[in-house]
């Protein structure tokens, strides 16, 4: 049995009451839990109510759930077989679970949907705003419907009952995580940008309204500020920036970018737009990775032929994050576009749509897909913010790319881009491609990792007071980098090298 997670059972075994002994049944319950080195553990009113029938009716031996922190323990149920649990991490874009057993620690099952939220705006600060407009109970609801639904359906597939789950971690940035605990959004977004609260909160799952077992232990994951959220924080327990002796690079891309740099000692942290490239938000075409989307371009360097892997292998309906990387850096290196994301010449390829100039990616009978040129400075300037970003960062602190020696990259950019295109166009810096170590959801992960194991919550408690929140906007260097980063690879190249 695995008692290091945020939920566990145990055996016990009792000494039935007698005449001389007439210490009563919860008491008996808690002195033979200090013998068992869990100390002061709470029981709810719920199963005191039915704890000395079931004491009797099974002599007194019976397995029960404990769950909470080290220092916090409660007793969840009595007479459960099977226990599981949750890591959940709420993004803007897509919600993502995992389901544990328990008692043996194995992964049952992984379920994404897309977060409801997204028919409200697909960035967080529009939601803010209809929240600020008085629709913050549509924005809840709707964000818990979704996850409760999410719930269901995983363990419906997996033939297990929501009451048998004790224990969920949950992820996710400050605005996502505020929203989930019903909690008021409309002061993050102005200055001076105040979070409603910013430690890590331990609920029961009632009182998150989570349908799963009511007395379940619910962790959220702390915030350090109001764009530096708990997705973060996970992250980097995932990455172990907390246990590295020299500073490392973690760069996080969703519908933002947030970049940490770091070691055990320090922590600095900032965020920035550069997100929305790689999750459909610069062209007509642009899609999340699932099923028909193009995740992968080649373009022959002589006849300019182009070549495509679709997901599932079916007719292509749009393209992702990584699509586009491989395609602006193929587009480039095959001399289609210049170092300003121009069109070179008369390629077959190169069409008049709207009475503008397009690259045809994909036709056929029923669909056709194109890249304008617009688009493509859509991408260069979220691909030349990104690089900025990063360069800015490092410099804050008096260092280079060459003293950087692992750079652990999450999101849409940690989830099957290709490094090396990533290099081409001046995305990343050109440093040695075996530094680069790519995640893929690491605010899942890091989730997951609390889930198994609630000692590392102390872990989280200690990172916290070490990080600092760099302002990016205020940094006077930025816009000079920037416009520099706007090409391709960079007006300066010399700048890229790690």
């Amino acid at each position: 049995m695995n008692h290091d997670s945020l939920a566990f059972s145990c055996n016990i075994k009792l000494t039935p009451p007698s005449t001389p002994d007439k210490t009563a049944d919860a008491e008996r319950l808690r002195n033979e839990l200090e013998k068992m080195e869990m100390h002061n553990v709470a029981i709810p009113l719920d199963i005191l109510r039915r704890l000395p029938e079931e004491l009797r009716r099974n002599q007194f031996v019976m397995k029960i759930v404990i769950g909470g922190k080290n220092d916090d323990l409660r007793l969840l149920d009595i007479g459960k077989e099977d226990i599981y649990g949750l890591a959940l991490d709420i993004g803007t874009t897509n919600i993502e679970c995992s389901l544990f057993n328990l008692d043996t620690g194995e992964k049952i099952d992984m379920l994404e949907i897309e977060n409801p939220q997204m028919k409200s705006g697909s960035d967080v600060l529009t939601r803010v705003q209809m929240a600020i407009s008085g629709g913050s109970g549509v924005l809840v609801r709707g964000l818990l419907n979704g996850i409760n639904d999410l719930i269901k359906t995983i363990c419906t597939r997996n033939n297990i009952s929501p009451e048998d789950i004790f224990a969920a971690a949950v992820a996710g940035n400050t605005i996502m995580s505020h929203f989930f605990l019903g909690l008021d959004v409309r002061n993050i977004s102005v200055s001076p940008y105040i979070p409603a609260v910013n430690r890590a909160l331990f609920l029961s799952a009632e009182d998150t309204g989570m349908d799963i077992n009511k007395n379940a232990v619910v962790y959220a994951f702390p915030n350090s500020g109001s764009y530096v959220g708990g997705d973060i924080i996970s992250g980097m327990i995932f990455s172990g920036i907390n246990k590295e002796e020299e500073p490392v690079l973690f760069i996080d891309v969703g519908t933002s970018v947030e970049i940490t740099l770091g070691c055990k000692e320090w922590v600095m942290v900032g965020a920035g737009a550069a997100g929305p490239a790689l999750e459909g938000g610069i062209s007509s075409i642009g899609k999340k990775a699932e099923k028909g989307t193009i995740c992968s371009v080649k373009i022959d360097r002589k006849n300019r032929g182009i070549d495509i892997k679709v997901i599932s292998d079916v007719e292509p309906a749009g393209i992702c994050g990584s699509g586009m990387i491989d395609l602006i850096s193929e587009m480039f290196s095959a001399g289609i576009i210049d170092q300003a994301g121009k069109f070179t010449g008369t390629d077959n390829r190169i069409l008049e749509r709207d009475g503008e100039k397009a690259y045809l990616i994909y036709s056929s009978k029923n669909n056709e897909l194109f890249l304008t040129e617009r688009e493509i400075q859509n991408f260069l300037l979220s691909k030349g913010a990104m690089f900025a970003f990063l360069y800015v960062f490092v410099r804050a602190v008096g260092l280079s790319f060459s003293d950087i020696k692992k750079v652990y990259i999450s999101g849409a950019l940690g989830c099957g881009i290709n490094i090396e295109n990533a290099i081409n166009i001046g995305m990343l810096p050109d440093m040695p491609r075996e530094r680069f170590i790519p995640l893929g959801n690491s605010s899942l992960k890091g989730a997951e990792m609390a889930l198994l194991d609630r000692d590392l919550l102390d872990e989280v408690d200690r990172i916290l007071p070490k990080i600092t929140y760099k302002e990016m906007n205020e940094d006077n260097e930025l816009m000079n980098v920037l416009q520099g980063a706007l090409f391709i690879p960079h007006t300066e190249p010399d700048i890229l090298k790690g």
